[in-house]
């Protein structure tokens, strides 16, 4: 794809010329500033001629630590012991363009870049690139095509993040390289963290001033996932893991040249829940290339989450169908645009297959291109065609993986509007290359794609806008069979995993029962933490087509649904209002001329002052939904009420144990 055009502050610089581009006694080959000033990033070798090293600082003070950048090639080794430098490119970038959908409509590129010219110590030309935003920091490694190396195979990539100081991390971990990126956070300083285990990204780091960074990558694309890892008690520093290729030994990644590595990011805030506002990762994808304006943001309904289907009667044309209308006239009354087709009866997929279960397939009957005869699928699709909402399927990613290009067809030709891929759990080359396979294929067949047991965002939803969301977070679905998806764990994600994107999380659970008497259920299940709690995560979490998961019944005439058929699903602007990290969060979202805030609490019940600055001038009308009581015991109820404001004004807010507060404000 053709890179848009840059404006040049520096020409190449001859090695004979490098200290025009900052290089000094101390080993320095650059130094990057941020357009305001705020951030400097530097690339600079020891004075032994040791490793490449980079570090970072905001305002004076050290985020990040002279830090290792190398990397190992088969039959070659270190790129970076002993090399030479060749030239070096310094620029900037002040770009600005429009997206189809998102937490903001507009997105501003505003950075200062280098990219130098390295020669190994073997002959082998590579580069390394480093771009300065006035909220972060994003760095990666090429190699040019060049003569005699058409190919290379990476063995092992050795990237440190120093982190300074003594920070407060929140983070999560992983078993192996094979997993759904499903778990618990945890907070802890960084000399406890764990050694010798993986840590998923994104991490947080928070310093005792309330700085904050967050550690993640960038345009993932035909390479392997990062993980980070402290190797050893003692040391702080946390060193980059690539995930394997299966069934490969020594070879992580194998690339034709000219390539690049993912961005290895570092997102810079001087508060937590400011880095949620944070665009850099967009800003380090290319923009989409097509024409994506068949794309339709919305809510979907999702019947696996509430069991109804699953456990319903006998599966026969004539009860599926009847199942299937009730969804489909509770979307077209309450202006949802989609309908998700998953399972029948006896945990079977609608697709043809004679065994239940949904994780392990393909059976040896399982396909995709046949819709079961119980199903009566047509008549489904007629009627939701008539209704005006669209349809939707559950498919296993392997059995689609072996008729992508025939299945995709065949949804186009049946009127299916877009997919939930399921159950990868790798983000290895080969998993991370037939994703985008998948995307790409989708689209040429007008499918949005929802990918869950997958890994985390990248930003590469810029490139490829029918990607809606992804899931690879512990979530609502855990509370069918434990209760581990509490309120503290829904704030946790707001501050790490949202920041990496859009994140699907099983919302729209109306059974908010006492902490205490919470079970998990597998039919119609119960949430924790109030209903209020529910309603926020529709502002909280971006995600341009959010789950209204549970049954119709669930909904019909209950106090706050108004508010979930009503939030829209993509934003022209998000700001984050008030919060701590790990103790409760507010953000507030702009679309059109309406502004909506969501806010969520941990156990600790609270009382906060919201401030309204977000709003500016004028008056607006202030439709204010919260917890009815501090203590919890009645969840499912709500206060609803409404008044005027102004932006000098602040909201004051009493958050329930698990609690929230929603809110639209619309101008005078």
């Amino acid at each position: 794809m053709t890179r848009p055009a840059l404006s040049l502050i520096g020409s190449l610089i001859a090695a004979c010329g490098l200290a025009a581009a900052g290089l000094a006694n101390n080993g320095d080959i650059v130094t990057v500033q941020s357009p305001d000033g705020s951030i400097n990033a530097a690339l600079r070798h020891a004075d032994d001629g040791g490793p490449l090293r980079f570090s970072i600082e905001r305002n004076g003070h050290p985020i990040i630590e002279p830090s290792t950048i190398d990397v190992r090639l088969v039959g070659v080794g270190s790129l970076a012991a002993g090399a030479t430098v060749q030239n070096v490119a310094q620029r900037e970038v002040d770009e600005t363009s429009d997206l189809p959908w998102g937490k903001t409509s507009r997105l501003r590129d505003h950075h200062e870049s280098a990219v130098v010219r390295f020669k190994s110590k073997s002959g082998v030309a590579w580069d390394v690139e480093l771009r300065v935003f006035n909220d972060g920091v994003a760095f990666r490694y090429g190699i040019p095509e060049q003569k005699g190396l058409r190919e290379v195979s990476i063995e092992d990539e050795n990237t440190e993040f120093r982190l300074a100081g003594e920070p407060t991390i929140l983070y999560t971990t992983c078993d192996s390289y094979t997993t759904s990126h499903e778990a618990l956070y945890e907070r802890k300083p960084l000399a406890d963290l764990p050694v010798k285990t993986l840590i998923d990204k994104p991490l947080v780091a928070q310093w005792p001033d309330g700085t904050a960074a967050a550690i993640t990558e960038a345009r993932l694309r035909d390479f392997a996932g990062m993980y980070l890892e402290r190797p050893e008690t003692g040391n702080s520093a946390l060193r980059t893991r690539l995930s394997p290729l299966p069934g490969k030994t020594g070879v992580l990644v194998t690339r034709g040249t000219p390539c690049w590595s993912p961005w290895r990011v570092v997102l810079l805030a001087d508060k937590a829940g400011r880095l949620i506002e944070n665009n850099v990762l967009l800003c380090l994808n290319e923009p989409a290339d097509g024409d994506f304006s068949w794309l339709v943001p919305g809510k979907t309904t999702f019947h696996w989450w509430n069991g109804r289907v699953e456990h319903g009667p006998p599966s026969t044309p004539e009860s599926n169908f009847a199942t299937h209308k009730k969804y489909i006239d509770f979307c077209a009354r309450n202006n949802i645009e989609y309908h998700s087709v998953i399972s029948v009866a006896g945990n079977l997929p609608w697709f043809v297959q004679g065994d239940p279960g949904f994780g392990d397939l393909p059976h040896a009957d399982t396909d995709i291109l046949v819709a079961r005869p119980d199903i009566d699928l047509p008549r489904i699709l007629e009627y939701a065609k008539e209704k005006g909402v669209g349809i939707r399927f559950w498919v296993h990613w392997k059995p689609l993986s072996e008729h992508l290009d025939e299945a995709f067809a065949q949804y186009e030709r049946w009127g299916i509007r877009g997919l939930m891929v399921d159950f990868m759990d790798r983000d290895d080359q080969e998993m991370v290359e037939w994703q985008e396979r998948c995307l790409q294929a989708a689209a040429k067949h007008k499918l949005h794609i929802q990918f869950h047991g997958s890994y985390k965002p990248t930003g590469e939803q810029r490139t490829f806008p029918n990607l809606f969301n992804r899931e690879g977070v512990l979530n609502l679905e855990y509370l069918k069979w434990s209760d581990l998806c509490a309120p503290p764990h829904t704030v946790n994600v707001a501050y790490t995993r949202l920041l990496a994107g859009p994140v699907d999380y099983h919302l729209g659970g109306f059974r908010a029962v006492p902490r205490d008497e919470f079970q998990p259920r597998d039919l119609e299940p119960w949430v924790m933490g109030t209903r209020c709690n529910q309603l926020t995560l529709y502002v909280v979490f971006d995600n341009p087509m959010p789950m209204v998961a549970d049954d119709p019944s669930a909904y019909d005439g209950q106090p706050g649904f108004d508010f979930v058929a009503d939030v829209p699903t993509t934003w022209d602007e998000t700001r984050f209002v008030a919060g701590e990290m790990g103790e409760y969060v507010v953000v507030a979202r702009r679309g059109g001329n309406l502004w909506y805030l969501g806010g969520i609490t941990n156990w600790d019940a609270r009382q906060a002052s919201v401030p309204l600055t977000f709003l500016g001038a004028g008056e607006f009308e202030a439709t204010v939904y919260s917890d009815k009581a501090a203590d919890g015991k009645n969840p499912s109820e709500l206060h609803k009420e409404s008044f005027d404001v102004t932006s000098k004004e602040s909201l004051e807010v009493a958050f329930a144990s698990g609690g929230g507060v929603a809110a639209v404000f619309k101008p005078k």
